[in-house]
């Protein structure tokens, strides 16, 4: 389970007839993970730098319509851990995963910082942040 934050992007937004107001996805904090932060290559939104920039005249808000501060939101991306070591998880008792590997495997993960998983590079995953997220591109929440 997971939470994924947002911003209206109104560039386009016609303030009479309401056409253009766009929902942005920044990305999604899920326990135990690095923050998958929604990169946007075709608009020059390519790192956390750009994402600050981007964000810094806009309201953000969490997948449940709560206002979050930028304090917050660069919190949430930025001050993550998590206490148990994966490596350390019992996979005995669990029918799909036959072990750590595989568990690592099925869900495209490696070890990352502060005891979290990250996303593996592929074609969703174009990189790992210099902190504790990874850049993402495509729709996914």
């Amino acid at each position: 389970m997971g939470t994924n934050y947002y911003v209206t992007d109104e560039t386009d937004y016609c303030k009479y007839c309401g056409k253009g107001k766009k929902e942005v996805h920044l990305g999604k904090s899920s326990a135990g993970w690095c923050f998958a932060l929604n990169v946007y290559p075709e608009k020059g939104i390519n790192n956390w730098a750009d994402i600050l920039d981007y964000v810094k005249d806009k309201n953000i808000y969490n997948e449940y319509g709560d206002l979050i501060s930028a304090e917050e939101f660069i919190d949430v991306v930025t001050n993550r851990s998590w206490t148990v070591k994966k490596t350390e998880y019992d996979f005995s008792n669990r029918d799909y995963y036959l072990s750590f590997d595989h568990f690592l495997e099925v869900n495209r993960a490696e070890l990352g910082p502060n005891n979290l998983l990250r996303h593996k590079i592929s074609e969703f995953c174009i990189g790992h942040g210099e902190g504790t997220y990874d850049y993402m591109v495509g729709d996914f929440s």
